[in-house]
């Protein structure tokens, strides 16, 4: 059953991380475009928190992933 969770677990957290890098990198590519065609007057806040926004995102899908790499492993018992 742990193995099972961790494979589960390895697939939601790259789908997850996948899919905060693709759709929050398109808002802050949209928040760039706005930044730079008003010479830095507009957009560099929204563009500063999506940013953030997006890693956080990507790293949490990353380290969930990780976990269930962990979950996932086979456990080896030691000789008596």
């Amino acid at each position: 059953m742990r193995r099972i969770f961790g494979i589960f677990l390895q697939l939601v957290g790259w789908l997850a991380g996948l899919w905060c890098a693709l759709v929050g990198g398109s808002f802050c590519l949209v928040y760039l475009m706005g930044f730079v065609g008003t010479g830095g007057r507009e957009a560099g806040g929204e563009l500063a928190v999506m940013f953030g926004l997006t890693l956080f995102g990507a790293l949490a899908g990353y380290l969930l992933a990780r976990w269930g790499r962990y979950l996932s492993a086979p456990r080896t018992e030691l000789a008596a």
